[in-house]
């Protein structure tokens, strides 16, 4: 099963690393809350979306398969400030 890493104020979703089921990125984010991720109805910009440490942005976005050893980790960036600022 993949790896669920939640990093930083994410981590009150369940922190640590978790192993869950699903077969792509969508799937596995289906687990949290939909108003964190998809507030606007798309993927929340201040969320980086990694799959065994590549940015989803540059794989099949939320659509990228996942294989049963893959790591996903997801953590809000800040890079412009404070996260929603």
């Amino acid at each position: 099963m993949p790896v669920l890493k939640l990093l930083g104020g994410l981590r009150r979703f369940g922190g640590g690393q978790q192993q869950v089921s699903g077969k792509t990125v969508r799937d596995v984010l289906g687990r949290l809350p939909a108003q964190v991720l998809f507030p606007e109805g798309g993927l929340n910009r201040d969320l980086e979306v990694l799959v065994n440490g590549r940015n989803i942005s540059f794989l099949a976005g939320l659509e990228t398969a996942l294989a049963p050893d893959d790591r996903v980790t997801i953590f809000l960036h800040g890079a412009r400030g404070y996260p929603g600022g």
